[in-house]
């Protein structure tokens, strides 16, 4: 009789999960997130109201092997390349991505986020 019952207990909790969202984590594409970083430096760069003339950007990936962040400086210097600000700003990729049985699709296209981690916005 208990063995009866633990077997259906199993099978009930195997009908149950399968049902449940799954998560997957993505690592986050380093030269992409470097992009968007410049991507964002390029805007400040072209803004009028800016000495800015030439931007570098320095990112690294925040967990090296299973990550979602990118920490990167952007150095912006005048035209006699002195360098005028640093901001540091994180890219990221939200956390998980869900999907549902039997679909556990690919996601195909992931949305690069940013963020300020510096106190001083240039």
């Amino acid at each position: 009789m208990k063995i009866r019952s633990v077997i259906i207990l199993i099978l009930a909790l195997g009908l149950f999960w399968s049902g449940v969202p799954r998560l997957f984590a993505h690592n986050i594409d380093v030269a992409k997130a470097r992009d968007k970083a410049r991507e964002y430096a390029k805007q400040k760069v072209a803004d009028p109201n800016r000495a800015y003339e030439h931007f570098t950007t320095d990112c690294l990936a925040a967990f090296p092997g299973h990550n979602h962040y990118v920490r990167c400086s952007i150095f912006y210097f005048d035209e006699s390349r002195k360098q005028l600000c640093k901001e540091r700003i994180e890219v990221y990729l939200p956390e998980h991505h869900m999907a549902k049985f039997p679909d556990l699709g690919t996601v195909q296209e992931l949305t690069y986020n940013l963020k300020h981690t510096s106190t001083k916005e240039c």
